[in-house]
């Protein structure tokens, strides 16, 4: 650093050194005299608002907006003269803002005191003092001044803003009609034919650009102050040397750490990036805005500095981002998860098309510069485009084919988004249209579609880059054991189990501002709007109109892309609820499941309404045709209708949750997900059933987890007449006792249930903790019961007697019983086994 401040101080003194031209010249006029400076009043003793000066100003600035109207009413107005009216009306709508937050206290003052004074006496009321009637005439007279000029203040204030909008709409048409202005294509023979006659007189003309600021240098400079000048201006790029030297040395991604965490990763990423960046960008930057305040560059070479500079910065933020990356040399510090073929690819195809654009739009200053023909702008601007996206396309296509997965670290574990790949096929589709264009006549939409993708990349990646710095930084630091989460705990007094859960809502604050700063950055640039576009391709865009609402293309595609990242946030927003800070709470997974789909059902209502809303179609507009179909919807949509209100009710009466155990009719199984128009339940057989949310609402739901997951296991069991029922009983509590998975309390129960000459039967309940293993539980006791029971020889006994049945007058009929004659048998009946 003092290196580089020793040569700016060289360059500066020469700057500052009088050549003999300048000691020749004539001294200076003395300057004159100072006018007086007018006594300020004391900030103690500060005057009322004057009205007569407030209303000079409201004069003035009508006035001054009266000058910008008849501007803006004249034609050819470029887009630096609109800038230039517009940042005119700031100060104007300041001083009208002024005069209104001035006049406002002055009339509320003026109110009270007419209040005080109250209402003129009435012919009936004795006469009161004159000096009371002359204040109020005053102060009424005061009141009439001050609201006149109040609403002149609000009248100009809205005109301001109106001229704002008028002269921003302007800007856009101009800014389209340029974009889509139709030229040549760049496969016109004639085109390349002017391009040649022509450029042998632009080289001729950019010679003789250098050749006058090279003899601007010497004017200023003689003898050893002209060499010492180049040597400075050399020297201050040479400085990067050793600041890239210094710089590798501070945090360097070592290749000895063989797994650096991803905090670590993010950091090494980053610092690299501005590695890469800074130093060239400060140095061309220092030398650009040097030569200009030493007015050693000319009003038409101003233009080529400053696309120097551009493409300075362009290349280098281009190259460090990618380097940070992807890391090429250094695998193990690579942040995306991407082979190493892939990742140098990647790094070249960022550079090479960086350095062409920025080449095309020297080239394009040098045009302006030597007032070069239509012909050779065209023709600059389109090979430029075409070429950068040829090395763009050739580049994506040969990292497809790399990005192999054995090049990638590890087999995929989980099923997730292919993000790079999304984003490759995005750069390719970006790429083609930038050809098309070209080949079709439309440089310099082609020129700018392509800026804004280098623009996109270059801020989604900043975006990544950061976004996982804040996540990595805010999950290391907000730990009990981290030195900034012990001091959070001792000093701010946090307690350890919510510090997580502040470091997660903060990095969703961080990040949800990251993404809307990010798109912000993105979509600053577009002002399109299809009524700006010129007639030939108006036929595409325009659509057609029906009552206030305009359908068209256009619109619908912008309707859709706003329906789709509205929807797109909400997802991501719901994602980041399931998998960051809900399970990091107290609430039970009924109640996070409650809360995440009522997002999303207030996530596609607001989708909905703002992509509808761009189009025109509001909700009022929506409600006369929901009026007009309500007969419709009331007998066709009766049953979605009734099914999504029962959805509503069973997510916030949440007396069946996801998670819960339900039997419904002849199915039961675990509640999986409760959808719009039904619920889904998984039964034990791993079959998914689907039930309509109103069949829970209306119908008979036994939820066996309602309160709590426990339950109870009764088993009945017979045992043979002669068993001793308070052995059965001591085995029993002996089998449930001995399951581990039963409670101890509340205590299992042995209910005596029945007997009979032959048989005893008894009935075990018992309790477990979750009603999930009452299955097992219940075989597990099924099978200990038994045994014991075998044991026992409580399934033992006497033979039993064979069952008789009297048949009356069966010896009329024939019949005996076995083993008896006809005379054994009573004379009434008949014995039969």
């Amino acid at each position: 650093m003092k290196y580089l401040a020793c040569v700016l101080g060289i360059m500066t003194l020469l700057a500052m050194t009088p050549t003999r031209a300048q000691t020749q010249a004539p001294p200076p006029a003395a300057p004159a005299p100072a006018k007086a400076a007018p006594a300020q009043p004391a900030a103690a003793a500060a005057p009322a608002p004057d009205l007569a000066r407030l209303a000079d100003t409201l004069d003035k600035a009508n006035a001054a907006l009266n000058n910008i109207s008849t501007a803006l009413d004249r034609h050819n107005q470029t887009d630096s003269d609109l800038a230039g009216a517009r940042q005119q009306i700031g100060p104007i709508a300041d001083s009208v803002n002024t005069v209104t937050e001035r006049i406002t206290p002055r009339i509320a003052e003026i109110k009270a005191r007419l209040d005080q004074l109250g209402a003129p006496p009435d012919d009936k009321s004795p006469p009161e003092n004159p000096a009371v009637t002359e204040e109020r005439t005053a102060q009424q007279q005061s009141f009439s001044n001050a609201d006149e000029l109040l609403k002149r203040a609000k009248l100009l204030s809205v005109r301001a803003d109106q001229m704002k909008t008028d002269i921003s709409a302007r800007r856009r048409a101009l800014f389209t009609r340029s974009l889509f202005q139709r030229s040549t294509s760049i496969a016109n023979a004639k085109l390349w034919t002017d391009v040649w006659r022509e450029a042998p007189g632009n080289i001729e003309d950019i010679g003789s650009l250098f050749s006058d600021w090279a003899s601007r240098i010497r004017a200023r400079f003689d003898g050893w102050r002209l060499a010492a000048f180049w040597l400075g201006l050399g020297a201050v790029f040479l400085a990067y040397i050793p600041l890239a030297v210094l710089a590798k040395r501070v945090l360097a991604r070592s290749s000895a750490v063989e797994k650096p965490d991803r905090l670590l990763k993010i950091l090494g990423a980053w610092w690299i990036a501005l590695v890469i960046a800074v130093p060239p960008v400060a140095l061309t930057y220092i030398v650009v805005f040097g030569l200009d305040a030493a007015d050693l560059a000319t009003l038409r070479l101003q233009a080529v500095f400053e696309a120097i500079g551009s493409g300075v910065l362009r290349i280098a933020v281009a190259a460090g981002i990618a380097r940070g990356l992807f890391a090429p040399t250094r695998p193990n510090w690579r942040v995306p998860p991407i082979g190493n073929s892939a990742a140098a690819l990647l790094v070249g195809v960022a550079t090479a098309v960086a350095s062409i654009v920025s080449a095309t739009r020297l080239c394009e200053a040098f045009n302006d510069a030597v007032d070069g023909s239509l012909s050779f702008s065209v023709a600059t601007r389109g090979l430029g485009a075409l070429m950068a996206a040829i090395a763009l396309a050739v580049g994506l296509w040969r990292v497809g084919a790399d990005a192999t997965d054995a090049d990638c670290f590890g087999p995929a574990l989980t099923r997730r988004w292919n993000w790079f790949g999304i984003l490759r096929a995005a750069a390719m589709v970006a790429a083609f249209v930038v050809a098309i264009g070209v080949f079709v006549g439309y440089p310099t939409f082609a020129s700018f579609f392509l800026d804004q993708t280098l623009w996109t990349t270059a801020v989604v990646s900043l975006y990544f880059m950061a976004s996982i710095l804040i996540e990595e930084a805010i999950a290391t630091g907000f730990k009990p054991a981290a030195k900034f989460g012990h001091w959070l705990i001792n000093r701010i007094g946090l307690q350890r189990d919510s510090l997580e859960l502040v470091g997660i809502l903060l990095s969703g604050v961080l990040r949800l501002t990251l993404l809307i700063v990010a798109v912000i950055a993105v979509l600053a640039p577009w002002g399109l709007q299809s009524t700006d576009v010129p007639f030939d391709l108006r036929s595409a865009f325009f659509g057609f109109k029906i009552g206030d609402v305009v359908i068209s293309p256009a619109s619908i595609v912008i309707a859709a892309v706003i329906f789709g990242l509205v929807s797109a946030a909400i997802r991501g927003l719901q994602g980041w609820l399931e998998s960051s800070l809900l399970p990091h709470t107290t609430l039970d997974s009924g109640l996070r499941n409650s809360i995440t789909t009522s997002l999303g059902y207030v996530g596609f209502i607001l989708a909905a309404g703002l992509s509808l809303g761009y189009l025109g179609l509001s909700f009022e507009k929506l409600a006369i045709v929901a009026g007009a179909l309500s007969v419709g919807i009331g007998f066709g949509l009766q049953s979605i209708v009734n099914n999504f209100v029962s959805g509503l009710i069973l997510l916030w009466e949440r007396a069946v949750r996801v998670g819960d155990w339900i039997i419904v009719g002849g199915d039961q199984g675990f509640v999986r997900r409760i959808n719009v128009r039904s619920t889904e339940i998984e039964t034990v057989d791993r079959a998914q059933v689907i039930i309509p949310n109103s069949s829970l609402i209306t119908g008979v739901v036994k939820n066996l987890v309602r309160n709590d997951r426990s339950g109870r296991i009764v088993i009945a069991v017979t045992v043979n007449g002669a068993a001793d029922p308070e052995k059965v009983r001591e085995v029993l509590f002996a089998a449930a006792r001995g399951n581990d998975r039963v409670l101890k309390i509340p205590a299992p129960q042995i209910f005596f249930t029945g007997m009979s000459g032959s048989t005893l039967s008894f009935e075990l309940a018992a309790f477990v903790a979750d009603v999930e293993i009452m299955t097992r539980v219940r075989s597990d006791l099924h099978f200990e019961i038994f045994k014991q029971f075998k044991e026992h020889k409580f399934f033992d006994g006497p033979p039993v007697d064979p069952q008789k049945i009297q048949i009356v007058g069966a010896e009329k009929l024939g019949f005996q019983a076995p083993g008896r004659s006809a005379q054994d048998q009573p004379g009434a009946s008949a014995a039969v086994s």
